[in-house]
């Protein structure tokens, strides 16, 4: 009975705190930010931005342009998930549960 109870208050407050559009859109804008700046995997070192393949002005204006309104975003009543498309074979997931949101880059030939 204490369980039932508890996963009852537990579904309560999901469905109480699931994140609205603009917090994905905020999430999604600075996860990509953080990844035009973010550090060469096998040198430890920077990137130079004159050999990044994305500017962090870039990734800025693609992301006001894109993020604003041009993402699907889905209420699951418990959750919330957002997609964007991103130049190239990948796009945006972020996944939202209360009041917190997680983005993640996903290649769809690796999904095929």
């Amino acid at each position: 009975m204490r369980l039932l109870l508890l996963l009852i208050l537990a579904g309560v407050g999901a469905y109480f705190t699931v994140p609205t559009r603009e917090a994905h859109e905020t999430a999604a804008r600075a996860y990509l930010e953080q990844q035009a700046g973010a550090p060469a995997a096998d040198a430890g070192e920077p990137v130079p931005q004159d050999n990044a393949p994305f500017s962090l002005d870039s990734v800025v204006d693609f992301v006001t342009g894109m993020v604003a309104g041009r993402g699907r975003y889905e209420s699951l009543y418990l959750a919330s998930k957002y997609t964007l498309d991103l130049p190239g074979a990948a796009y945006l997931e972020c996944w939202g549960g209360y009041t917190l949101v997680q983005c993640r880059e996903v290649d769809r030939a690796s999904q095929g």
